[in-house]
């Protein structure tokens, strides 16, 4: 039923939202994939909607200005995309990685941020650092990224059992 409603929604998006092109552009994973139509439309049929982490439309001069459509652009964002990417480029070759041993182990730890209620679900936290090809606001820039025992996390969130992450990014001048 989700997949039904979540192609209806992007149907309906792709027609509402649409200039002179029939198709909007999209953008998988900070990559062009085409237009809303022949291939674009086959990477995303089998796309679940519970993977998604965030789904932008842009109709406006953003489209046209950033992406160079004159049709709107529809910009998704996978969880795994999200997790990969921040192992990739800020775990996998620090000493984090003895404590965070896959993209995974991301989702079983929490993240301190200024909100401690946030449980497990790095999402919103993580892309912060990671450049998704869709945001407006600049990529911030981490200055370090402490782990934190699990015995330490949990007295900061009692269901962080695997530990959290702190991250601290550098400051803007």
């Amino acid at each position: 039923m989700k997949k039904i409603i979540f192609s209806f929604f992007l149907f309906c998006t792709c027609l509402a939202y649409t200039q002179k092109n029939a198709n909007p552009l999209v953008i998988l994973d900070a990559k062009n994939i085409g237009y809303m139509s022949g291939d674009a439309g086959k990477i995303l049929e089998p796309l679940n909607p519970d993977t998604i982490s965030t789904l932008i439309v842009y109709k406006d001069s953003i489209s046209k200005n950033k992406y160079n459509s004159n049709s709107g652009v529809i910009v998704i964002t996978t969880k795994a995309f999200i997790l990969d990417s921040f192992y990739k480029n800020f775990i996998s070759n620090s000493n984090l990685k003895s404590n965070i041993k896959t993209p995974d182990d991301l989702l079983k730890i929490g993240v301190v941020t200024g909100n401690p209620d946030s449980k497990n679900q790095p999402y919103d936290e993580l892309i912060k650092y990671i450049d998704t090809n869709a945001r407006a606001e600049k990529v911030k820039k981490i200055a370090g990224i402490f782990f934190i025992k699990p015995s330490d996390a949990k007295k900061i969130n009692s269901k962080w059992e695997f530990g959290a992450i702190e991250i601290t990014p550098e400051k803007e001048f």
